[in-house]
């Protein structure tokens, strides 16, 4: 691509290459194309079936650089905000495929940075929290649980080797969260058994496997 080519737009064969090159994290070409063209034209670019935009491809496949460098090239920070925020055709944000991913690099950075929500459902009512946990992503989990519950609301259990150490919601008698909204989806997201089984239900009932829908995630 080169400058005389592109002025204020993107064909979907230009903007298919800046999604390749965020999927598989070539920081060198995308910062070599960003120089040609406008730097917020990244807020326009998506795949025209899957309407994936290169923030999910990076952080589904966690490179964390690639993502840093792509939404610290948009002038205005709440427009990186809402791209962060964005939804491709299943209703899945970059925040739930890094999720799903377990790349918590990524994921803390979306949340704390661009004000990614982990209660942000998709086309099957999974929130971030859900595929984390569902995919048995036990640190992104643990993180999410630490961020959005009080201290005194968990406990932590280790294997005898020390590894995968999980943290278990045991909420007291008198505790509260904070954002009772939070707390519920706490509860529907990550540790109620029989949400999980409904949701299963739900999902094959829409045509959609759980395996179906994580599919989109191109690694």
């Amino acid at each position: 691509m080169s400058s005389s080519d592109i002025v204020d737009k993107l064909t979907q064969e230009e903007m298919d290459v800046i999604i390749y090159d965020a999927r598989v994290g070539d920081l060198e070409t995308l910062q070599e194309i960003f120089e040609e063209i406008p730097k917020d034209l990244i807020l326009n670019i998506k795949d025209d079936i899957t309407l994936s935009t290169p923030i999910h491809m990076a952080s589904a496949n966690g490179h964390i650089e690639t993502v840093k460098y792509l939404l610290s090239i948009i002038s205005n920070k709440k427009d990186a905000i809402n791209l962060v925020k964005q939804k491709n055709e299943t209703g899945n944000t970059a925040l739930h495929w890094a999720s799903y991913n377990g790349h918590l690099p990524i994921v803390q950075y979306l949340v704390e940075e661009y004000e990614a929500d982990a209660f942000d459902k998709n086309n099957v009512g999974h929130d971030s929290i859900y595929e984390a946990e569902n995919n048995n992503q036990t640190e992104v989990e643990n993180w999410f649980l630490k961020k959005y519950t009080p201290e005194e609301d968990f406990k932590i259990e280790e294997n005898d080797d020390g590894t995968n150490t999980k943290i278990t919601y045991t909420p007291g008698k008198e505790s509260k969260l904070a954002d009772d909204n939070a707390k519920e989806a706490v509860f529907k997201s990550s540790l109620n058994n029989k949400e999980k089984k409904d949701d299963v239900e739900e999902a094959k009932e829409n045509g959609k496997s759980l395996e179906e829908k994580t599919s989109d995630l191109l690694i």
